[in-house]
């Protein structure tokens, strides 16, 4: 799933770009941007591995919010010169290049039918 390998690939850069941070923002914006992103992953596999397209549907856009989230802890910690702007530009670019994903995937779930069960009568 390429919106997935997208993720990853930006979780990984936050841990690095993180491990510079001061260690008094352990538990403060180092914590909160580091959560955000292995929930933008993490809720994308989950959602890739549920059956039902509501599930799936749901997952997606609990792991879009969390891209949202990156995108002003990013702002704030560039305001606070904990990042540069170059590193700020980068992640914002590329959470958005995810949300973009995230939009185009969860649009087609929605669409999609649900396959019945040939044992259930149908809805």
């Amino acid at each position: 799933m390429p919106v997935w390998q997208n993720a990853m690939r930006l979780l990984i850069r936050i841990y690095d770009i993180t491990n510079k941070f001061p260690t008094e923002e352990k538990y403060g914006l180092t914590s909160d941007i580091r959560r955000a992103a292995n929930s933008v992953c993490h809720n994308l596999a989950e959602g890739y591995g549920r059956f039902e397209n509501k599930d799936k549907s749901r997952f997606y856009k609990i792991s879009r919010g969390s891209a949202y989230e990156i995108i002003s802890q990013t702002m704030a910690s560039q305001v606070l010169h904990l990042m540069s702007i170059q590193e700020k530009d980068e992640l914002i670019i590329g959470y958005q290049d995810v949300i973009d994903q995230l939009d185009c995937l969860t649009m087609a779930i929605e669409k999609r039918k649900q396959p019945q069960s040939k044992y259930l009568p149908p809805k």
